[in-house]
């Protein structure tokens, strides 16, 4: 958490930023509290965030690098307007770059301008190229040595890595249980009542998807809950064992 606090206020547009770990463990949710960190200290609710999976164009580098940069028209073939890409619109904000493992040498090598310069150029422009004050946040699941050029490593300063929910405290599961819970409560608003022994099932069970996997599970439980409540017009969801699926029941032996 300090690594990320550091890196988001970092003269003069934060450090750009790794995020390695497991498919699960919250990458995502910890770009998106960055850029909520980020617009704090600006005292500014406005500053963008935008999202793209480098894994959508990874085999194609013209189409990356148009929806990264933008592109003017005729640009190439079907490029019938002109079109901003994602990094003007992450300007003055943060631009989240998911699967970044997946682009290819040559994508990656495209982004050396952007992360050495703080400037890109427009797909198919011949003006000078254009200031690009954004922080990057790079995601990936894979070992950062192998999957990604050196070249490209050494250009973003600061790794974090995500621990998995198996390496969390249970005092940290816990915490994410009730989160998890609370969300589900401020979906349907009705009291959610969780039985002890769903809770002790919860806290150990084997939870192969990580904190995604434990999110889905919860919101499960609770939609079966919230059709037992249904049925039996009672004014509480009742969590109780009867409703575990298999796997988290295996937690109680």
């Amino acid at each position: 958490i300090q690594m990320a606090k550091a890196a988001a206020v970092y003269p003069p547009y934060g450090l750009n930023i790794f995020i390695a770990g497991e498919s699960g463990v919250g990458k995502t949710m910890l770009a998106a509290e960055i850029w909520r960190y980020v617009c704090y200290m600006r005292q500014n609710i406005s500053v963008p965030f935008v999202s793209y999976n480098c894994a959508e164009h990874a085999d194609n580098p013209q189409l990356l690098l148009g929806q990264l940069f933008g592109y003017v028209k005729g640009a190439y073939t079907g490029a019938d307007r002109e079109s901003e890409g994602l990094v003007e619109k992450a300007q003055n904000g943060v631009l989240f770059l998911d699967e970044i493992h997946r682009l290819p040498p040559e994508g990656q090598e495209m982004l050396f301008m952007l992360l050495d310069k703080g400037e890109y150029r427009k797909l198919g422009a011949n003006e000078t190229s254009k200031d690009a004050r954004v922080l990057i946040i790079a995601a990936t699941t894979e070992n950062l040595e192998s999957s990604l050029l050196q070249t490209f490593l050494r250009r973003i300063p600061m790794t974090i890595t995500m621990p998995s929910l198996e390496e969390r405290s249970i005092e940290e599961r816990y915490e994410l249980i009730e989160k998890f819970f609370r969300q589900e409560y401020n979906q349907v608003k009705i009291p959610i009542q969780v039985k002890a022994k769903v809770m002790r099932a919860l806290l150990s069970y084997d939870c192969k998807g990580n904190i995604g996997q434990l999110k889905a599970d919860i919101r499960l439980l609770c939609a079966n809950g919230f059709l037992e409540h249904i049925s039996r017009q009672d004014n509480v969801i009742r969590i109780t064992l009867s409703l575990l699926q298999e796997h988290i029941y295996h937690g109680l032996l």
